[in-house]
């Protein structure tokens, strides 16, 4: 690939420790590319030996893509993925050491972490069906503490016996949490240092990292006695909210050595302006600018304001051309809505988070409780979400409790030795097509299957790997949103900013420019505009030849309320 002089010195740093601040559109994933491709092309490092570590699944996969067109069979040997990913593939190689049969472990998503937790705060008399003692709220922040930082509540927490006994039925079904991966990992450091030999470790968007993420970093570099080499952008961190730490680069700017890619390959002149016009009213950031190399078109200017835009007017002024357009939002509120005005309008688009809310549905948790059985059958919540699916009675179900607690075996392993009415399918090999056909035969089900048989017919149609149910669950357990994004898709699509990070389309449309959408009421409530301003410049900076910014009507009337929202802060800060 040709590189610009900015580029080329990022990639051929010799620094132990350097951080590349890579504006929008100034090419970090070719810089990514031709890092490690130049470590093992120059410098003689071995494939085995890298460790790189993306944002998400799709960058991942195009990451990868590029780099095997780049090396060849080499890139296959690099160690590559979300850190989540990475996570759970440790976890599967070496969970044995922290008492974890990690061939046959189970994650649960959000919606199963939360049946659990209710199941086990009921089994401990602090939580009523309606009421929590201690409140919720406290419960919740002590988890994110723990999946963001990697913090243990102390004995005097009275949430403290709460987390450990859901710790402890995690570890008894042989499973982990989502958020619960990294931590998971951040205790297998010492034995990974000693079967891996990783000498580089290479972290894509380090803006949006929290603190456990950092400590994992930060201890892998120790333990392997590993170069660190980040890329990111201050100025594009949107995730404080999940756990992200910005303001840790900043803190430890004087620790690496900074590369700065300030020239934007991406957007039309105007676009770039308007985006460095905004992100200066900024004060918490490490400075650049960017700088355009591609000119506005013969009309002028490349960024378009319409006012008094709703739903409605947003359908009826929509008039697709021949670049790809996608509408961006802070929220799924006003895209829903607007979703459904197109579908009346007969208007084809694509509307991604479709696929994420059906992964969240209690439905698609329940079908898929059979075959994480199938992989993991000392599962015990996976069994819970099914007994009443085959039909077991309370009283059957109370007596495979306590003879499986009597017997040391999981409540599937006993449901299976006393009833001996197994269904056909426990009995298959480990293809995926085939559980799902018999899953999709049988009559238990009192809800609508037919998404789920869909969605799961998706993954078989494009995967790269053999479809058994456990390459599968693996693929499933680190799901993100962006994996619902169409390539080359040329029509209409609908998705929140937070999603549209990383990507980019020919006219971007960001709808609903007004204050208290965008920057939300609660961050100006929590005097959080900052966060919010970078939420509006990763925005205007997924455009490349048009970005059209659209506020809503700043008046309004509903039920003989008046609500007044006037024009976005950021549009005069922009324009």
């Amino acid at each position: 690939m040709n590189l610009d002089t900015q580029q080329q010195s990022a990639v051929e740093t010799e620094s132990k420790r350097a951080l590349v601040l890579s504006g929008a559109g100034s090419g970090k994933t070719r810089v990514l590319i031709e890092r490690i491709a130049h470590l093992i092309e120059t410098q003689h490092v071995s494939p085995y030996e890298i460790m790189a570590f993306t944002f998400t699944r799709k960058a991942a996969g195009e990451i990868r893509t590029r780099l095997v067109e780049r090396l060849g069979n080499q890139a296959y040997h690099v160690q590559m993925g979300t850190m989540h990913a990475l996570a759970l593939s440790m976890l599967q190689r070496f969970g044995d050491v922290i008492g974890i049969k990690g061939k046959q472990l189970t994650v649960y998503g959000d919606w199963e972490e939360q049946f659990l937790l209710k199941d086990v705060a009921m089994a401990m008399g602090v939580y009523n069906g309606k009421a929590w003692k201690p409140k919720k709220r406290d419960v919740d922040d002590v988890f994110y503490a723990y999946y963001a930082c990697g913090v243990e509540p102390n004995e005097l927490d009275p949430v403290h016996d709460l987390f450990h006994a859901f710790i402890a039925r995690c570890k008894e079904n042989n499973s982990m949490t989502y958020g619960g991966l990294l931590a998971g990992m951040n205790l297998l450091i010492p034995t990974m240092a000693q079967y891996l030999k990783i000498k580089h470790i290479l972290v894509d968007e380090i803006q949006d990292i929290d603190f456990l993420q950092w400590k994992i970093i930060r201890e892998m570099e120790e333990a392997f006695g590993a170069s660190l080499y980040c890329v990111g952008d201050l100025d594009q961190s949107i995730y404080e909210w999940r756990g992200a730490v910005p303001q840790y680069l900043i803190e430890h700017e004087a620790e690496f050595d900074i590369y700065r890619l300030q020239t934007n390959y991406r957007s039309r002149a105007s676009i770039v302006e308007a985006a460095n016009k905004l992100i200066s009213h900024n004060q918490d950031r490490l400075p650049m600018e960017m700088v355009a190399t591609r000119e506005d078109g013969d009309e002028g200017s490349n960024v378009f304001l319409f006012k008094d835009v709703d739903s409605e007017k947003l359908v009826d002024m929509f008039e697709l051309k021949e670049k790809p357009v996608t509408i961006l939002a802070r929220n799924h509120a006003l895209l829903t809505k607007l979703s459904m005005l197109l579908e009346a309008a007969h208007i084809d688009h694509v509307y991604i988070g479709k696929d994420t809310a059906l992964t969240n549905s209690e439905e698609f948790r329940r079908f898929h409780a059979f075959l994480k059985l199938i992989r993991n059958p000392f599962d015990n919540f996976s069994m819970l979400l099914i007994k009443d699916i085959l039909g077991i009675s309370a009283e059957d179900y109370s007596e495979i409790r306590h003879k499986a607690a009597e017997q040391g075996m999981s409540h599937f392993q006993m449901w299976r030795s006393l009833f001996k009415m197994t269904p056909d399918f426990f009995a298959h090999s480990g293809y995926l097509v085939e559980y799902v056909s018999l899953l999709n035969s049988h009559s238990w089900w009192k809800f609508d299957i037919a998404p789920i048989i869909v969605f799961i017919q998706k993954y078989i149609d494009e995967s790269s790997v053999e479809t058994t149910v456990s390459n599968y669950l693996d693929w499933l357990a680190t799901i993100d949103i962006q994996d619902e994004v169409k390539e080359d898709y040329e029509g209409l699509t609908l998705m929140t900013i937070h999603a549209a990070k990383g990507l980019e389309w020919g006219t971007v449309i960001i709808a609903g420019c007004n204050e208290e959408i965008l920057p939300s009421k609660q961050a100006i409530r929590n005097d959080e505009i900052e966060a919010e301003r970078r939420l509006f410049y990763v925005a205007m900076t997924r455009a490349k030849d048009n970005l059209i910014l659209t506020v809503r009507p700043t008046v309004t009337e509903t039920n003989g309320r008046e609500y007044v929202n006037p024009e976005s802060r950021f549009i005069g800060e922009a324009i």
